[in-house]
């Protein structure tokens, strides 16, 4: 949001306020929301207090503005049923599934071979421990973007393609 906004974003809340049982903001409440929620383009927070108007019992906080925001993203359960389609297919052998943060979670668990060689019967010990570490990474990414200050530089390897690999390799 514009800092012209504010002004929005502290009517709908105090519109909220006064349908939530309970609740009522002071100034400087305003202004925590305002640190918190100042990412956020107008509309999309418009929509979320909206939603969240309809099913929430009590005032909203920032924190369920976040969990809709998460909401929108891929599960754990969605990337691990794509990372069986993609080992079931036999495409593994081939090469990457193309997303990010299954591939970075299938590392993590020993690689598409771990998958692949996996019995049947076990898997599901294969998939509590990709979801563990899809969430957790997802988490640590949402930090890393959200306070780049404190988090420090983003460990997403760079991806090298054929001309950087042959120009790191040939001196100049």
């Amino acid at each position: 949001m514009q800092l012209s906004e504010k002004v929005e974003m502290v009517k709908i809340l105090a519109g909220l306020s006064t349908i939530k049982p309970g609740v009522k903001l002071t100034p400087e409440a305003f202004e925590v929301w305002w640190l918190a929620m100042r990412d956020w383009p107008l509309d999309e927070f418009r929509a979320a207090a909206a939603r969240l108007a309809l099913t929430s019992e009590f005032m909203p906080s920032p924190f369920h503005f976040h969990q809709l925001r998460k909401a929108a993203r891929q599960t754990a359960g969605e990337a691990w049923a794509d990372a069986l389609k993609h080992v079931r297919s036999g495409d593994w052998r081939m090469g990457a599934l193309g997303d990010y943060h299954t591939e970075r979670a299938v590392r993590a668990i020993g690689g598409w071979v771990a998958i692949a060689m996996c019995n049947e019967d076990k898997l599901h010990f294969i998939e509590r421990r990709f979801a563990e570490h899809y969430e957790a990474m997802m988490d640590a990414e949402d930090t890393r973007e959200a306070l780049p200050a404190i988090a420090g530089p983003s460990r997403k390897p760079v991806r090298l393609t054929a001309d950087k690999l042959l120009h790191s390799l040939v001196p100049r």
